[in-house]
């Protein structure tokens, strides 16, 4: 299958200015570049589908009317194409290819390429993805369904599409071992939020935030990846609503996140992987993905409406760069100082 990849020009980053003076740096963070604070317990959950204007208080009444007025809300964000999995691999690597873009299968699509993943972890830094419904840990195909609440679908799970993070080790080379499942690396770092037999259960989850006995912990960088009766893909019942779904789960599992980040420090972001925007098969115009929402809570957040950018996927992925220190990136990505559909998401801090 082509594996043609698109890209923007990369040009590396002129200097990386540290911080100084930020208000409530986590402890133990480094980093902070460009404008954007040093950032440790990062929380990133992601819903489908839906273009800013479709939301209103009728059908996502938590994101509007609760997280919404606490947070930075950017209003001038995009996607970066159509359909999900070149979004989501896009967040996490500044690229993606015509394969990804099809919705291909990992075992078709995968790539040997640089993200965000490798990177914190050769920075020394912890990461989790924590996939609502999957079966096992780092679960390479589809399964099961909207009648059953526990859709989970491995396109909205980006490290399976990166060599150096799905196999045996860091670094090693993409693992097909015939068991549907990847190498030992990412069984330990992508793992089932809740049991897959239960319908919609973040329990695992719920219980790291907690501090439970025996739960996983929560890491630097942690990627919440809600089942598709859960992320506004899918019109599951009762709710009937894909978008009210997913505030529902917004809904139930922001406030104990805002819990343990309230304890520990940290950062949540809420966006969408794309909107309803039409743009050809093979679009990688900015903008081509829709323009949707993106909210930013946290202590290090002035909360405030910005209409500034425009931002893309890809300032979504250069903030985390700074927040991490991972800069100059040891991938090719975002273009150079001044393209502003790859400029840090920076305005939006205390």
């Amino acid at each position: 299958m082509s594996r043609r990849v698109f890209r923007l020009t990369f040009t590396p980053v002129a200097a990386a200015v540290a911080m100084a003076g930020m208000a409530v740096t986590p402890a133990g963070a480094s980093g902070g570049a460009e404008g954007v604070p040093a950032l440790d317990h990062v929380f990133v959950i992601v819903g489908e589908n839906t273009q800013l204007s479709q939301l209103n208080m009728g059908n996502a009444p938590y994101l509007l009317g609760t997280l919404m007025p606490a947070s930075a809300w950017l209003t001038n964000y995009f996607a970066t194409t159509h359909y999900s999995e070149a979004n989501y691999v896009a967040m996490t690597s500044g690229q993606f290819t015509r394969c990804e873009q099809k919705d291909g299968l990992a075992a078709s699509c995968h790539q040997n390429v640089g993200n965000l993943f490798q990177d914190l972890a050769l920075a020394g830094d912890t990461f989790t993805t924590w996939s609502e419904s999957m079966p096992a840990p780092c679960f390479l195909v589809n399964a099961g369904g909207d009648a059953t609440g526990n859709h989970y679908a491995a396109k909205h799970n980006p490290q399976l599409f990166f060599d150096s993070v799905e196999g045996d080790t860091l670094g090693g080379s993409w693992l097909d071992n015939g068991s549907s499942q990847g190498g030992a690396f990412c069984r330990a770092t992508n793992i089932p939020a809740g049991s897959a037999s239960v319908p919609n259960d973040m329990s695992v989850f719920n219980d790291a935030l907690a501090g439970a006995p025996g739960a996983p912990p929560i890491s630097d960088f942690n990627l919440v990846v809600p089942d598709e009766c859960e992320d506004a893909h899918d019109n599951c019942k009762p709710a009937g609503n894909p978008i009210t779904q997913f505030d529902d789960f917004l809904a139930r599992e922001v406030p104990l996140i805002q819990n343990y980040i309230n304890g520990h420090g940290g950062l949540l972001i809420v966006t969408f992987d794309e909107g309803i925007t039409s743009s050809p098969v093979r679009a990688v115009k900015f903008g081509n993905g829709g323009n949707v929402a993106f909210a930013a809570w946290g202590p290090q957040v002035h909360p405030a409406v910005y209409p500034g950018g425009p931002f893309t996927h890809y300032s979504f992925l250069r903030t985390l760069q700074d927040g991490f220190g991972l800069i100059p990136p040891t991938f090719s990505y975002l273009g150079g100082a001044g393209n502003p559909a790859t400029m840090p998401i920076n305005q939006i801090w205390s």
